[in-house]
């Protein structure tokens, strides 16, 4: 594997086939543990961050990445190893975001395919992608309480409940389970993306208006890369809420 400091000049540079197949490798790595999202699962997960209401840090989304506990963090070889990795990443999930921003309705998420006994057949299977979309989500739920308050939102979002919650009902689980069921959900998913994106946009444009109102109107220091992040995290602004400057 090919290591390099993350710089972020480059977090904008999209991923190479390479660079993604690197990436699902990682993921699957004896450096990761059982509970780390495969690729479908992260472009799931990155998803829910890049067309939310609000823009959530990587500090706060990335150890959801590895696993639920601490303990699934990656045993990096080397510090380089890390910050390569981590590049990889936040490329991805600003990759994902322009790609939104560009052609919400053309958006393609990572899928993944089954085959079911000796057959030809393969079927598209979203589930590990809406289990990571849902997890994302779930992350930042009250965020999102506008769209589970919408009829047409819940709409929009059902596909992708149905195939990655795991609080249905069930006359619900009577919907998913063979993979016709779930093929058929998975080609709705993108759909759902595009209309949700469209949900939030105006939101993100009024929080993106007050704080370029907020930053004209500044009358206090602006906080330096280096200095205590506001937040009071403790950590350095450029490694906290300063991380996130180039995502959304």
């Amino acid at each position: 594997m090919s290591k390099s400091k993350l710089d972020p000049a480059n977090l904008a540079t999209p991923l190479s086939e390479k660079e993604f197949d690197e990436l699902d490798e990682f993921l699957i790595s004896a450096l990761t543990s059982d509970e780390t999202l495969t690729i479908e699962g992260l472009d799931g997960y990155l998803t829910a961050m890049a067309i939310g209401p609000t823009t959530v840090p990587p500090s706060y989304w990335l150890p959801g990445v590895w696993g639920p506990n601490e303990d699934d963090a990656p045993a990096f070889d080397t510090m380089d190893q890390a910050q390569h990795i981590l590049g990889l990443i936040l490329r991805h999930m600003n990759g994902i975001i322009a790609n939104l921003e560009n052609d919400p309705d053309g958006f393609e998420p990572v899928f993944g395919f089954c085959q079911i006994d000796d057959s030809n057949r393969e079927y598209i299977d979203g589930e590990a992608w809406a289990v990571g979309f849902m997890q994302g989500l779930m992350l930042v739920r009250a965020d999102w309480q506008a769209l589970f308050d919408s009829e047409q939102g819940r709409e929009r979002l059902n596909p992708i409940r149905l195939m990655g919650a795991r609080d249905l009902t069930r006359e619900e689980e009577k919907l998913i389970g063979t993979p016709q069921q779930d093929e058929a959900l998975t080609k709705q998913i993108p759909a759902s993306i595009a209309a949700i994106y469209r949900f939030w946009l105006p939101h993100r444009q009024a929080v993106s208006e007050r704080k370029l109102a907020a930053t004209t109107q500044r009358t206090e220091p602006k906080v330096g890369r280096n200095d205590p992040c506001p937040c009071g995290s403790g950590k350095k602004f450029k490694k906290c809420c300063g991380a996130a400057d180039t995502l959304h």
